[in-house]
């Protein structure tokens, strides 16, 4: 009698500590990629078709901006790029990492025209090129853990700039 207490009890223990119930992954987006231009955020989401383009004060009402606008909450855990213009790019990405709490293999690039990159591009395509630009040496490795350590040491750092075109070069951003 005590195995069957044990075991029920083990059972029940299991199906309240489940996952993600099925309806709850609807419930947000799930970002994939931003450019950061100022206090301007141009979102590309895993569910949806083009962008989010979300402007405020500062990142955190323009993400907010972002989120009314797509009508659900922005999760940004599964963020695989975040492209900058090269201005404050350590209180950028530093509030990034810390706030919205990036992956350690997020990529980091910079861009003149982070927004339309991401209006013209796929962010997969994006995310494909940086990854083979690195790979074949045209620009240094551009993980933010990576760019944000040079930032924090340098005051500057190295990394893969996108062009509008399709090319791959190298940047310095601060």
């Amino acid at each position: 009698m005590n195995r069957k207490f044990f075991v029920s009890a083990a059972f029940m223990a299991l199906l309240s500590v489940t996952g993600c119930a099925s309806g709850r992954i609807h419930e947000k987006s799930y970002l994939r990629a931003v450019s950061v231009s100022g206090n301007q955020l141009v979102f590309s989401l895993f569910n949806i078709d083009g962008v989010i383009v979300g402007a405020g004060d500062d990142m955190h009402s323009a993400r907010r901006s972002a989120e009314l606008i797509g009508g659900k909450p922005i999760f940004t855990g599964y963020t695989e790029l975040v492209i900058v213009d090269g201005e404050d790019s350590l209180g950028v990405l530093g509030n990034m990492l810390r706030e919205w709490k990036l992956s350690p293999s997020c990529r980091v690039v910079c861009s003149e025209n982070g927004e339309e990159l991401l209006r013209s591009n796929d962010a997969e395509l994006l995310i494909g090129i940086t990854d083979q630009a690195v790979k074949q040496g045209i620009a240094p490795p551009c993980d933010i853990i990576a760019v944000l350590g040079e930032l924090c040491h340098d005051g500057q750092a190295e990394t893969a700039e996108l062009h509008s075109d399709g090319t791959v070069g190298s940047c310095v951003i601060r």
